[in-house]
């Protein structure tokens, strides 16, 4: 993506100042250009879960949170040096970075509710992709029944493309959510 705009922001991990961090993001991003009410919403979707996300696990210190916003898309990247992302799927603990490089393409289950499945399609050891496969019968949510992972599901939904990647370099997790302009 080339960056017409490019800007970072640091999160400091404390409650308290994880609204203030949303709107400061959400200005910069309606102040480069005009952006649809609907992909706002969107952007504050997206926000509140990385942010939220990093207040459970970044591991202390701050989080950078880079804007890219170009004609046509917006892409949001959360960086941590927390713990690598965990996923048990089907009942096999995943930790990345996975150990090997025979990951390539293998598709694995997230979570699951009432109205679909999160899936991740892996790239390699380090990165996966997350997707959504809709449920054709669907029941009433339970919210009881929530898991770790739901705010996935919500990023996914909420963006064109979703990602995760760990930076074996940097030691860091990479979130990246992409959401294309209306």
């Amino acid at each position: 993506m080339h960056d017409a705009s490019l800007k970072k922001f640091a999160f400091n991990n404390l409650a308290e100042s994880l609204y203030p961090s949303m709107i400061d993001i959400i200005d910069h991003i309606t102040n480069t250009g005009k952006v649809s009410d609907s992909t706002v919403s969107k952007l504050k979707l997206v926000l509140v879960e990385m942010l939220t996300n990093s207040l459970k696990h970044s591991g202390g210190g701050e989080t950078i949170i880079e804007v890219a916003v170009t004609g046509a898309q917006i892409a949001i990247k959360k960086i941590d040096t927390g713990n690598g992302l965990t996923i048990s799927s089907n009942q096999n603990l995943m930790v990345w970075p996975l150990p090997g490089k025979h990951h390539g393409n293998k598709v694995i289950t997230v979570y699951t509710d009432a109205s679909a499945i999160l899936n991740a399609r892996l790239t390699n050891n380090c990165r996966l992709q997350f997707f959504i496969e809709e449920v054709t019968e669907t029941g009433p949510l339970d919210i009881n029944t929530l898991t770790e992972h739901f705010g996935l599901m919500i990023i996914t939904r909420a963006c064109d493309t979703f990602t995760y990647e760990f930076d074996i370099d940097t030691c860091t997790n990479n979130f990246t959510a992409i959401i294309n302009k209306m």
